[in-house]
């Protein structure tokens, strides 16, 4: 996947995937994803809620993990 590529949610085609749903893909899921999900399909997938997730993403930040930068 090129950088500055639009990447939308493979499940639901929602448009333009945030920069923190597409490392949190990455984080989740696998480095080399390909069809990613938004943060609503991947609360499903994973049976949590979006606010878990964002909760998830804000301990990322806080790691210093360079997904999420």
């Amino acid at each position: 996947m090129s950088r500055g590529k639009q990447v939308n949610c493979a499940y639901c085609d929602k448009e333009k995937l945030s920069k923190n749903e597409i490392g949190l893909n990455k984080k989740l899921i696998h480095p080399q994803i390909e069809r990613m999900m938004c943060l609503t399909c991947m609360a499903a997938y994973f049976e949590t809620t979006e606010e878990e997730l964002k909760e998830m993403i804000e301990r990322f930040k806080q790691q210093g993990c360079a997904l999420f930068r």
